[in-house]
């Protein structure tokens, strides 16, 4: 993550890369929360375009980060089912709406 990232918000778009520079895809931010004084981010695979969306099955992958100082930092195994537990809560109240509706 660069330091052009360091102000995400929900629904922004932005590539993601991996340890040796390489890019992984593009992922929209689907949710931010703090817990035990520690930030988080939610992002799933960022959709291109109406096709790609009708393809995508029910399921998604959701993949969550600690956020410190604008870095992505992977979970630590200790902090995983907290933090999934809270993001759950996060989501649970979140209506999915078509813009077409």
């Amino acid at each position: 993550m660069t330091e052009e990232n360091k102000d995400l918000q929900l629904g922004d778009i932005f590539t993601l890369d991996d340890e040796n520079g390489e890019p992984l895809g593009d992922f929209e931010v689907i949710a931010m929360f703090d817990l035990n004084g520690k930030e988080y981010i939610a992002l799933v695979e960022a959709i291109e375009d109406e096709e790609e969306e009708e393809e995508l099955e029910e399921e998604v992958d959701i993949f969550v980060f600690q956020l410190d100082k604008g870095e992505l930092v992977p979970l630590e195994e200790n902090e995983e089912n907290a933090v999934y537990e809270k993001l759950n809560e996060v989501l649970e109240g979140i209506e999915l709406i078509k813009e077409d509706e």
